[in-house]
């Protein structure tokens, strides 16, 4: 490892493995990505929580893989994480945008011309990093899931529908939780919660009631250092599964579903050097979901190609810029095979990897 993968190292040591007052200030880079139209044109735009300048960026897209300069717009401070959804029924995209250090979420209401209203801000728990959309009391109105690094727990914020959040509820997880999703593991309909946590090493399952409570955890292991979980259905049994990428163990864990909220064994595929963000697609075409993993101080992403019985193919690498942090998936130029959009960094961009389909990217920044 040459001396500039070394420094990097060192930064997400602290990061990581700090004690859960440590905060996030050494890395400044666009620590998450999420996709949306939030012009109206109908082409792909990006928001970046970018911890450096506290705010939420909008990358607006051209339409033929590249974006706009971005405009920026205040949240939090330190934005960890954003999601879409639509948080006052207007059927425009809002943001909600978990803030690590002002332990909070920041609602910005969009304006549909790529523009954001003032943010609202709404209280979670401790040093919050990972924020998940699901209705989690069944009124049809979009709700939120926090995982809060620094207090070991969920908070959940059940939505009013115009825009506003009523006040947190809390359920425990495991140690350092550091991502979350929703998905439904038990097939009752109702949403669940996986969240991954990076001390303890595992994976806890919150079963939802249906009214916007969760049972106790279920915590089933994976690798060193979990960072980033995905849902997905990788051995076509119509149940959904779990794929995790650890940043010590250099692989992703893959846990298949049993359909009643409980998980088999994880089966290990390797990564790159750090593997930090994982995403899902179907990159060559088979219908069968692959995985697009952003590897931080190799500085390239993974493409696991799917064999569809809960299995991977070895891992094709792709450059990805400096220091990649984040990964979604999006279709960027219009020809309806997936891209990838990659956060690097150092220095402080969006790295574009366009589909040719089969499998393989090619660059464009």
């Amino acid at each position: 490892m040459g001396k500039k993968s070394s420094s990097i190292f060192v930064v997400l040591v602290v990061l990581f493995f700090s004690p859960k007052t440590q905060l996030l200030a050494q890395h400044v880079g666009p620590f998450s990505l999420t996709v949306g139209d939030f012009d109206g044109d109908g082409r792909q735009d990006l928001a970046v929580a970018t911890l450096a300048v506290n705010t939420a960026s909008i990358l607006l897209g051209y339409g033929d893989g590249t974006f706009q300069a971005a405009t920026n717009f205040l949240a939090g401070d330190l934005p960890s994480a954003v999601t879409v959804g639509d948080f006052n029924g207007d059927g425009i995209p809002d943001l909600a945008v978990a803030n690590h250090r002002s332990d909070n979420v920041s609602i910005l209401l969009g304006n549909g011309d790529g523009t954001f209203q003032e943010a609202l801000n709404f209280e979670a728990g401790s040093l919050p990093i990972s924020i998940a959309v699901g209705d989690f009391n069944g009124d049809g109105i979009p709700d939120l899931a926090v995982a809060n690094h620094g207090s070991d727990n969920v908070s959940i914020l059940l939505g009013n529908g115009d825009g506003t959040f009523q006040g947190a509820l809390n359920f425990e997880a495991g140690s350092l939780p550091i991502s979350i999703a929703v998905g439904d593991f038990n097939g009752d309909g109702i949403p669940d919660l996986a969240v991954a946590n990076n001390e303890s090493g595992d994976v806890s399952i919150l079963l939802g009631n249906g009214d916007g409570t969760f049972q106790a955890a279920l915590n089933f292991s994976i690798g060193i250092r979990p960072q980033s979980i995905v849902l997905g259905d990788f051995d076509g049994d119509g149940l959904q599964d779990l794929a995790v990428a650890n940043a010590i163990s250099n692989d992703v864990s893959v846990m298949l579903g049993n359909g009643d909220g409980t998980f088999r064994a994880a089966q290990s595929f390797k990564a790159g050097d750090y593997p930090i963000a994982i995403t899902i697609g179907d990159f060559n075409g088979d219908g069968i979901p692959d995985l697009a993993v952003a590897n931080n101080v190799s500085s390239d992403v993974s493409i696991l190609l799917g064999n569809g019985d809960g299995t991977f193919q070895e891992a094709l690498s792709f450059e990805a810029g400096t220091f990649p942090i984040s990964i979604t998936v999006g279709d960027f130029n219009g020809d309806g095979i997936p891209d990838l959009a990659v956060g690097n960094s150092f220095p402080l961009r969006v790295h574009s990897l366009l589909g040719n389909g089969d499998g393989t990217f090619q660059a464009l920044e």
